[in-house]
């Protein structure tokens, strides 16, 4: 099987779970996701029909009342469910789901104006019980059950909320008025996160499923093996960039480890590295690619809004830290080939880099385009449109890349399974963020987290990590960030943490456990590949992955390596962390550059020399600087009391150069 054929059929995959849809429900499904396409299109661009101009709420609920019902239709009740039928149930399911939508789309201008967001109409009651319903049955299947408990508890919360305990007592409401605030109002199912959704998402997603559509995953792959394959470990240099250009456009961990792990893994083993750590180097790649402007999944999106500042805001103050990852990981996987022997690519094997540009240049230009209209045109809900218009129109200019009716038809299915799955989380998630603004509880949670954090601000962010890290566990990225930003960020914030560090903190700590021990969805799903053993890859991955886990602590300290401060700050800062990172590198793999394989004391200073030059003071600069220097000087003087002789590699580096290395299988 070539590269091109595995990359397409594993990057597919992930719609796999659904029903092959039959001759009426397949049309069906097609015509209402271009409509959906169509229907964000006109809002976006403000564009009037007969001198109609939607209004918000109208325009939320007929995108819901498109999108929310196809999950009834593309997803079973469970896994037992023939995928070749559909029970009653689902179609009351899709007739429900699709019922308050419309009510609410017409009466769009009443709901305002007549109070419905208090005392509901009886009709609108009757809808909005059985939409609440149909709501948590396709959160349980777009999301999993625990979402969907979550969602169910927290959903209700205000209708009990006198009889909690604690912090969590608040007043409770009547079901007249929770019902009008869930579905009337845009504080609930149409909230902040479908606002985003919306506004922003739907164009983005199309953009990104545009380029996996015309062949961007191909170029991609051989892009990054033509311009790291020849270098020593290339395979797991070329699976952290090119993981990280195919999980910043699918904003999906588990599906990036799917599609680019199925190639890059073999990969990575028949150049030498052993099963467990190539699967944790995808593992980890994958993770750091949802965290990679300009496209960094739904959260960032949201992040935007909570914070009331650009998308390109938040671009910016993420490309810092992210770009420390990204390094420790590149350093990590160097260390180790160059400890144990491991060699690049045989020549012939590396894709011609001038050939691979010739055959997807285009691709760089749309990503290009994105890029200019977000950081300098600053129209980042037009800019996606604008970038996957570019995108088509050069790409019909190549007969190989030219679409054909099944690839357009291709192309909406993906967009309409990927939004419908989107939309129906999101409606759930939105619902949290309802029921918690409904019943005040923020306020309250915030202040008694001060009392006990008191000035001991490591304190809460200790307790903050660990709270991300265990939601994590159970949700989705975006719903564990939303949840987090509402409860804790106020609090940080409170006390003098710069808004978009603590923000950033909460996200990349709700996202460590996709890499971390006793769960670790990516390290695992990475193992199975690899046929590696999951709690050994999974330790890996957390060594691989420190920076995740540190660099939150740090830019809590030290705004600057987030952007925030003046070009002088931010360089030092980066400067000096880039050098840190390199230090614990060094540390973990037992090597560094000239001085080689260094030995367990010498190890040590880097670890904490590392650790001061993390830390956001002159002081512990100088520190970690002169202990790096000390050893420096030692090597010159007596090499033997810092380095270990390499061991013996000749016969393993002649029997690797000789071995057919076919990275297609």
């Amino acid at each position: 099987m070539s590269v091109e054929n595995n990359i397409e059929k594993q990057a597919s995959s992930q719609f796999s779970r659904g029903r092959a849809l039959p001759g009426p429900y397949y049309l069906f499904f097609m015509v209402v996701s271009f409509l959906a396409i169509i229907l964000s299109f006109i809002n976006i661009f403000k564009i009037s029909i007969a001198g109609y101009v939607m209004p918000n709420l109208g325009y939320y609920a007929a995108t819901t009342g498109f999108l929310l019902p196809l999950i009834f239709l593309i997803y079973p009740a469970s896994k037992n469910t023939p995928k070749n039928s559909f029970p009653w149930y689902d179609i009351v399911f899709f007739v429900v789901s699709i019922s308050l939508p419309i009510y609410v789309f017409i009466f769009a201008y009443e709901i305002d104006y007549l109070g419905w967001t208090v005392n509901p109409p009886p009709m609108g009651m009757i809808l909005s019980i059985f939409f609440w319903i149909a709501i948590l049955e396709g959160v349980r299947r777009a999301g999993g059950l625990v979402l969907a408990i979550t969602v169910l508890v927290f959903s209700v919360y205000p209708l009990f909320a006198h009889l909690f305990p604690g912090i969590f007592m608040a007043k409770c409401y009547s079901i007249n008025r929770v019902l009008g605030f869930h579905f009337f109002s845009i504080q609930s199912v149409f909230g902040l996160p479908i606002e985003v959704f919306c506004r922003l998402l739907v164009g983005y997603m199309i953009f990104a499923i545009t380029l996996m559509e015309t062949g961007a995953g191909r170029f991609f792959i051989n892009f990054c093996f033509s311009i790291l394959g020849k270098f020593r470990g290339g395979a797991a240099k070329v699976s952290i960039l090119s993981s990280a250009f195919f999980a910043t456009m699918s904003g999906s961990v588990i599906a990036n480890v799917m599609s680019t792990g199925a190639v890059t893994i073999p990969t990575m083993k028949n150049l030498g590295y052993p099963g467990y750590y190539a699967a944790a180097i995808e593992a980890c790649a994958s993770k750091g690619g949802v965290l990679t402007p300009p496209v960094m999944g739904v959260t960032a999106f949201i992040m935007a809004q909570f914070i009331g500042v650009s998308y390109a805001s938040v671009c910016i103050a993420a490309s810092f830290p992210v770009l420390l990852y990204w390094i420790s990981l590149f350093m990590q996987s160097d260390f180790y080939a160059a400890r144990i022997g491991l060699q690049g690519l045989p020549q012939e094997q590396i894709p011609s880099f001038f050939k691979t540009l010739k055959e997807g240049w285009f691709y760089i230009i749309a990503l290009v385009a994105l890029i200019y209209y977000i950081f300098f045109q600053q129209v980042e809900a037009w800019a996606p449109y604008y970038a996957t218009a570019i995108l088509l129109i050069l790409a019909n200019i190549q007969r190989k890349h030219r679409l054909r009716i099944a690839n357009w038809l291709n192309l909406i299915k993906s967009i309409g399974t990927i939004l419908s799955e989107l939309m129906a989380m999101l409606i759930g998630i939105g619902m949290i963020i309802g029921a918690i603004s409904l019943a005040g509880t923020a306020h309250g949670i915030c202040s008694s987290l001060i009392r006990i954090g008191g000035e001991h601000l490591i304190l809460l962010l200790v307790i903050g990590a660990v709270t991300s890290f265990m939601l994590g566990i159970g949700l989705t990225m975006s719903a564990c960030y939303i949840f987090l930003a509402m409860l804790l960020a106020p609090t940080l914030i409170n006390l003098g943490i710069n808004t978009m560090a603590a923000h950033l903190f909460l996200l990349y700590w709700g996202s460590v456990s996709y890499i971390t021990p006793p769960v670790a969805l990516a390290a695992y799903a990475a193992a199975g590949i690899a046929k590696a053993n999951p709690l050994k890859t999974g330790i890996q991955a957390v060594k691989l992955g420190f920076v995740s886990l540190i660099v939150p602590f740090f830019f809590v300290y030290e705004p600057a390596l987030v952007g925030q401060g003046n070009i002088i700050q931010i360089i030092n800062a980066l400067s000096t962390s880039i050098v840190g990172v390199i230090l614990l590198c060094a540390s973990f793999e037992g090597y560094l550059f000239f001085l080689k394989r260094i030995n367990i004391p010498v190890r040590i200073i880097f670890m904490v020399a590392g650790i001061f030059m993390f830390h956001p003071n002159w002081i512990t600069d100088i520190i970690g600087l002169g202990l790096l220097l000390v050893i420096v000087g030692l090597y010159f003087v007596r090499p033997a009391t810092v380095s270990k002789q390499l061991p013996s590699i000749k016969n393993k580096t002649e029997v690797q150069l000789k071995r057919k290395i076919d990275i297609s299988t």
